[in-house]
């Protein structure tokens, strides 16, 4: 099923940014907007549809641009009926033209009933080692083979090569196809996820209790 919306309604100075690339001269700060943009108007909603909420930790960012990175942040969570907490990290660069996703996967040591119970809880552990360990990349650590072969020929959530506005325009769409199909297709990743990782077992800060792997 191909998606069919013009990012010029959904994403702020969409034309101005096609009329630089009649000048060969799209900015950094354009792009990182640009791609801000892509995921925010069109990865959240699917996120949404599949459960996915804003994360409720008191150090998650959502949005708001990290002059630490020079660049967007933003973290959703999911809580299963195993009492598994999914988290998902986006990272957009100044600089860059990728969007960066990640997904890892914990089992919560105590029984929770709903994922507001973690609103009061600081979360930057389920980001330092060792449970970083489990930290899935989407679109590159969930393929197979080697680096170079997906790196060529395989999809990845960046602006590609482009030389006109309109193939500029073509590039925009294709990310923007790509992050709403894969978002609304998510728990494929989840799938994957499980086939290459075990989940930790945590407390509600993300502190080890059991390690698995």
């Amino acid at each position: 099923m191909r998606f069919f919306i013009d990012l010029r309604i959904q994403i702020p100075d969409y034309e101005n940014v096609l009329n630089m690339k009649d000048k060969f001269n799209i900015s950094d700060k354009e792009l990182l907007t640009t791609r801000n943009a892509i995921f925010k108007y069109y990865g959240i909603p699917e996120l949404e549809k599949n459960g996915y909420i804003k994360s409720p930790f008191k150090t998650s960012w959502f949005g708001q641009y990290d002059s630490n990175i020079r660049g967007y942040s933003y973290e959703l969570c999911k809580l299963t009926n195993e009492n598994q907490l999914h988290i998902i990290t986006l990272n957009v660069f100044k600089g860059e033209k990728r969007i960066k996703i990640d997904l890892n996967i914990f089992e919560l040591h105590e029984k929770i009933n709903s994922i507001s119970d973690l609103k009061e809880c600081d979360g930057i552990h389920f980001h330092l080692p060792p449970n970083d360990s489990t930290r899935m990349q989407l679109r590159s650590d969930d393929y197979k083979g080697p680096p170079l072969f997906y790196m060529l020929f395989l999809p990845e959530y960046k602006i590609g090569k482009y030389t006109t506005q309109s193939s500029f325009e073509k590039q925009l769409n294709k990310l923007r196809d790509l992050v709403i199909n894969d978002m609304a297709n998510i728990d494929s990743f989840v799938k994957r996820w499980h086939e290459l990782h075990k989940p930790n077992v945590t407390d509600k800060e993300g502190n080890i209790v059991k390690k698995i792997q």
